[in-house]
């Protein structure tokens, strides 16, 4: 009787049966589940440090004791997740996770289609591997026709997060009003509809619209880095199979290698572009009206205001955040491709042939 084809052998038969376009669907949802994942593992820290980055100056330099009441020193971020858990409970820790899910797996699957599209394409024209500049170029491409459809999504659950606990100068701010809630998401989906006050809405809703079309940036840098490094990693796992006499090649990094890689690739990006991140989160919170008009006035009422650590507050915390989703995100993607994979094959029948 004939053995049963190994996984691997499978996958690369199945994959020449796929044409380009079921390929690039492969991706995008092997990398939208790897978001999705990554988001609701770790959205109780990425509320903590959204209220991080929207305190002003004045509440944001003695706003938490470095020590956990027994004398023992912790990060401000750790502070603040206990007193969110305890004050709020997991409501609060929660609060716009369904928005943020929502968010997380059209951003994601967008991206990872626009990303694999404008790759295979260039790979096709171009008849070599794509090289490091023209990655970064369709990564940003990517990042931008991702944050035009989905940012009023991040706005909403920007502000959700903010709702359980109101930071200085927000007296009278539009981004905390009482329909902030559940009407919130409905004049959301009104603004997209293009409804009644629809006009009004689109400009709170695209606040923050700039910092977040050049913080296509950070992904650009963080797949950049993470698909050079893979390839390297790829040739060296390969030409040490071959050493050792394994004809099978590799086609998927190991869980560890893809965790270390997402994480390294992830905290690079992350502290070249942090300003940005931490003025996005201001104007999307409107708390002054400074932050409101651009993204330029932000960053320099900040360094004015705070000065060079200011531009970096909550960083720590955004770090823990980021990286071990992008992490997450990453290592889901690599291991659930081959999961999407047969799903795509099975949608076009193909599974038959294989079986």
């Amino acid at each position: 009787a004939m053995s049963t084809p190994t996984p691997t052998t499978s996958v690369i038969k199945a994959s020449s049966k796929l044409t380009s376009n079921d390929k690039i669907l492969v991706e995008a949802l092997a990398g939208a589940l790897g978001g999705l994942f990554g988001t609701l593992a770790l959205y109780p820290i990425d509320t903590v440090k959204t209220r991080i980055q929207a305190e002003s100056a004045a509440r944001g330099n003695n706003s938490e004791a470095d020590d956990d009441g027994n004398g023992f020193w912790c990060p401000q971020w750790v502070t603040k997740l206990a007193r969110v858990f305890r004050e709020e409970g997991a409501a609060g820790a929660y609060g716009g996770a369904l928005a943020k899910s929502a968010h997380s797996l059209s951003s994601s699957f967008l991206y990872f289609l626009a990303f694999s599209a404008l790759k295979r394409t260039y790979e096709e024209r171009t008849g070599k591997k794509i090289g490091v500049g023209a990655t970064l170029a369709a990564a940003a491409a990517a990042g931008c026709c991702n944050v035009l459809v989905t940012e009023p999504l991040d706005t909403y659950t920007t502000r959700k997060q903010l709702e359980g606990k109101k930071t200085v100068g927000d007296t009278g701010s539009k981004a905390f009003d009482d329909d902030e809630g559940d009407d919130g998401f409905k004049n959301t989906l009104r603004a997209l509809r293009g409804g009644r006050g629809a006009a009004d809405a689109r400009g709170g809703l695209y606040s923050g619209l700039g910092a977040s079309l050049a913080l296509t940036i950070n992904p650009a840098i963080q797949y950049t880095v993470f698909e050079q490094l893979r390839q390297k990693l790829m040739i060296l796992h390969n030409a040490r199979a071959q050493r050792r006499g394994i004809l099978k090649p590799v086609v998927e990094l190991s869980m560890f290698d893809a965790f270390v890689l997402g994480a390294a690739s992830k905290a690079t990006a992350t502290m070249l572009t942090y300003p940005l991140v931490r003025a996005k989160v201001l104007q999307k919170a409107g708390t002054r009206e400074e932050d409101r008009r651009s993204l330029l006035g932000t960053l320099k009422r900040v360094h004015r205001e705070e000065g060079v650590s200011g531009m970096y507050k909550g960083l720590d915390a955004q770090l823990v955040k980021t990286v071990l989703a992008g992490a997450l995100t990453m290592t889901i993607k690599e291991k659930s491709f081959t999961s999407a994979l047969w799903f795509m094959l099975l949608v076009r029948g193909l599974d038959d042939e294989f079986a």
